[in-house]
């Protein structure tokens, strides 16, 4: 095979991590700055609305943490012992957004994925974060291996904090 043919190959391959927040998701890895445990050191301002969780002091970087249970109105979690903060950057911004688990890091092939049926997309589900999701991971396995896993845009979530808070669209 010819070093052109196996540079297409590649090309068509991208590298996911899975999380958890209620059911797993999928998030293209390169949109993850790093994984760090999740803390209590948060310094929580005033006025904040109830999905902003705080500010997180990291390395001299504040980050802007963001409860994604909260966001999508679903139930606190109960143990937070395997919780983990997903940092994502824009531009200068960094923000942090809480996950119950970081599960996996995965391969995918371009080809197996795919545009969400339109009913996974209800944008009337508040509690459910597969409503802004547009695309889906079809995962092969054997029996209970195979998964369908939504992805998670950052992107579109930083929509949707813009939405709910004016300030971020600034």
């Amino acid at each position: 095979m010819h070093a052109l043919d196996r540079a297409a190959l590649r090309s068509q391959r991208q590298v996911y991590i899975t999380f958890g927040l209620g059911n797993t998701y999928a998030m293209e890895i390169k949109q993850v700055r790093e994984i760090i445990d999740f803390s209590d050191a948060i310094t929580r301002p005033p006025g904040m609305p109830a999905f902003m969780r705080g500010m997180l002091n990291l390395r001299q970087q504040m980050i802007s943490v963001i409860d994604l249970r909260s966001l999508y109105q679903m139930p606190p979690l109960d143990d937070a012992a395997h919780a983990k903060i997903l940092i994502i950057e824009r531009g200068e911004d960094r923000y942090g957004l809480i996950v119950d688990a970081v599960e996996n890091i995965m391969t995918v092939n371009d080809n197996r994925r795919f545009t969400a049926p339109k009913m996974m997309r209800n944008p009337s589900a508040h509690g459910d974060p597969r409503s802004e999701m547009e695309e889906v991971i079809d995962i092969d396995g054997e029996g209970d291996q195979h998964k369908t896993l939504s992805v998670f845009e950052c992107e579109r979530l930083l929509q949707r904090l813009a939405r709910e808070m004016p300030a971020l669209a600034a």
